[in-house]
């Protein structure tokens, strides 16, 4: 039977709906399996690996903390800072198998340098608890080479995080790229068109959901621990060339393990929410707020950094006047916080793990000098 020209058009046509029906639902699959990739692989893999070094730090700190003050609540806090390392080793064993890279790197130099770093913690803490402080007193600071020693493997797992971020992101957007080919080739489709252009909006909305998703808490929809990493590398880039000032506030939740085990977890995550809510309101203006990790928070001052006590106590009152119940945390028996701070002026040699190191310090003397205070350490 001999088609007539409009029937071979709309056959055509028909053929051509098909054909690139077909097209557009595999291109579009491929985009959410690469993002899918990225959601559940990417992002664990650079969360856990970015939590070594600051893992690092917070041992050094505690151990040292300990041998000035034989603190029993400190050497928990340094168990519990072994423990938490253990456990992203653990996790970074389970998620890097298809990544060679970064598996050599952990197998070859990350995990024996951090046995080292373990071996010599532990003999300090041996010194420290049969009385032998003078001798554990000689090793005060060598704790800080094995971090340095650190540095440049940290370095190169960052590296290879950015390489595995960026060839899950390629990916996909190769797997876009082909997606827009099916939109030229049925444009003459209305329909067609119509429903492509739509799935590759929402496509692009879902990459810069997974973007925002990798940066920010899911808990209190605050920047996370990696958003602050970068956002307080690129602030001492700018201050270290224009010779200005940066400021980091450290501000940790009173008693907030008493508090979950009086109220529960679910009334913990609505508190850390709470405490969220205020530091965006108090500091949002000033600084960049992030969750620090657990029930500490941050906030970095690139500007009005000569406000950095002003903004702490804004902080520090409005969370007292939240009000919120807190009956096993006496004589205060309300929710409030310890806050440490500090200021330096960036050089070639004080780095962003100095300045965190010092505040960290100004927070555990706020800490233990009572809680519900401010400390600060200023340095030029």
């Amino acid at each position: 039977m001999k088609l007539s020209t409009l029937q071979f058009y709309l056959l055509l046509a028909l053929f051509s709906l098909m054909f690139t029906s077909i097209w557009s639902y595999n291109a579009f699959l491929k985009i959410e399996q690469k993002n899918d990739r990225i959601t559940t692989e990417a992002i664990p893999i650079s969360n856990a690996a970015s939590q070594l070094f600051p893992l690092l730090l917070d041992q050094e700190l505690t151990v040292r903390s300990y041998l000035l003050d034989q603190n029993d609540q400190t050497f928990q806090q340094f168990k519990s800072t072994n423990a938490e390392l253990n456990e992203t080793i653990a996790r970074l064993k389970m998620l890097d198998q298809r990544h060679p890279i970064l598996k050599q790197l952990l197998a070859d130099e990350a995990i024996p340098l951090i046995l080292q770093t373990d071996g010599f913690y532990e003999q300090q803490i041996k010194w420290i608890q049969s009385n032998q402080i003078e001798r554990a007193a000689l090793n005060r600071y060598s704790g800080m080479d094995y971090v340095n020693q650190f540095r440049p493997i940290n370095a190169k797992i960052n590296q290879d995080i950015d390489k595995i971020i960026r060839e899950a992101t390629e990916r996909s957007k190769r797997a876009s790229a082909s997606a827009k080919w099916v939109i030229v080739i049925v444009v003459s489709v209305a329909v067609l068109l119509l429903m492509i252009f739509l799935q590759t909006f929402r496509l692009e909305r879902s990459q810069q959901a997974l973007i925002h998703r990798s940066l920010h808490d899911a808990l209190t929809a605050i920047p996370n621990r990696r958003a602050f990493d970068e956002h307080l590398e690129a602030s001492f880039t700018a201050a270290r060339e224009l010779q200005t000032d940066v400021g980091l506030i450290l501000i940790d939740v009173d008693e907030f393990k008493l508090y979950n085990d009086t109220y529960g977890h679910l009334k913990g995550d609505w508190c850390l929410q709470k405490v969220a809510g205020t530091l965006k309101k108090q500091a949002g203006e000033f600084g960049h707020v992030s969750r620090y990790g657990g029930e500490e928070f941050a906030v970095i001052l690139t500007e009005h950094v000569e406000q950095i006590t002003h903004v702490a106590e804004r902080i520090r009152s409005e969370i007292l006047r939240m009000k919120i119940e807190h009956k096993a945390y006496e004589p205060l028996c309300q929710l409030s916080v310890s806050i440490g701070l500090a200021v330096v002026r960036p050089s070639e040699t004080l780095t962003e793990g100095d300045l965190i190191v010092l505040s960290d310090q100004a927070l555990y003397r706020a800490k233990s000098s009572g809680r519900n205070q401010i400390s600060s350490h200023e340095a030029s």
